[in-house]
């Protein structure tokens, strides 16, 4: 498949999920917050428990290897270096959002972290830092609402919008433009997201299973927490009106996970039916 051809079939993709997302766009409510919309929650819970499987002899273990077996200081250069090639998608997601701050520290950390190919955060302790933005959170940004709750094989929890920005995301990686062949876009897709994967889930291995443990319905409180998430990256951290999602849960207000370098995993929240 040549490079342009790919380049359409993706465009295809988009067009039909941005349809799709249309469709199921539920109506305008007068309550604040994210609400719950979960039209096709028998088939999510399907997914969610093929997930689950996935996560319980796959993931897990890998991800207690991991964290076990690789030196802390490796841990940290494998994040920063998928926070490098991540960069440019950043950038891109900032300047459409008019958040020219962001941009400029997203560019300068890549640049100069670029000097060691991302392994090395020169920027560490000297206020480089920058918001990980992606195209879903754009489109909220600019009043896009998430439309249905879904469940995506192997990636988990998401909505129409943000299942496009992923998509449109694609677009701004630099890597989709370097890599010919189809053969090594699979491999370097399928290593990448597999090695995010392991680390996010190394970073947050205890508290994720004590969430498991302690959760009455696992499916419903990771919708919560994952809804009130997306709203308050969206934000960039400002409190909303109403913090409380339709269900009137405040999950991830008491549970943030750990999904940069050096953050920490928040306290877990109360049970919630």
């Amino acid at each position: 498949m040549t490079f342009l051809s790919r380049i359409h079939r993706a465009a295809g993709v988009v067009a039909v999920l941005i349809a799709l997302t249309g469709c199921a766009t539920q109506p305008q409510e007068s309550t604040a917050g994210p609400q719950v919309y979960d039209p096709i929650e028998p088939v999510n819970r399907l997914v969610f428990a093929m997930n689950e499987t996935v996560d319980t002899f796959v993931l897990q273990p890998t991800a207690f290897v991991y964290k076990t077996a690789m030196p802390d200081p490796m841990q940290e250069m494998v994040r920063n270096f998928l926070r490098w090639l991540r960069s440019p998608v950043v950038i891109a997601n900032s300047l459409l959002q008019g958040d020219t701050d962001n941009a400029g520290n997203a560019t300068r950390q890549f640049f100069v972290n670029g000097l060691t190919a991302g392994l090395i955060d020169w920027g560490h302790g000297q206020d480089w830092g920058y918001r990980n933005e992606d195209f879903g959170q754009t489109l909220g940004v600019h009043g896009v609402d998430g439309g249905a709750y879904l469940v995506v094989p192997l990636i988990g929890p998401s909505n129409g919008r943000d299942l496009v920005g992923r998509v449109v995301d694609i677009f701004f990686d630099p890597l989709t433009y370097i890599v010919s062949g189809p053969d090594a876009q699979t491999a370097i897709t399928i290593g990448r997201n597999g090695t995010e994967a392991v680390d996010f889930r190394a970073r947050n291995f205890d508290q994720i299973n004590e969430l498991k443990a302690s959760s009455l319905d696992y499916y419903a409180r990771l919708r919560s927490i994952y809804l009130q998430r997306r709203e308050a990256m969206i934000r960039n951290g400002e409190p909303a009106a109403d913090p409380l999602a339709a269900d009137g849960s405040n999950a991830f207000e008491e549970f943030s996970p750990s999904d940069r370098p050096r953050s920490e995993t928040g306290a877990l929240p109360a049970k919630s039916n």
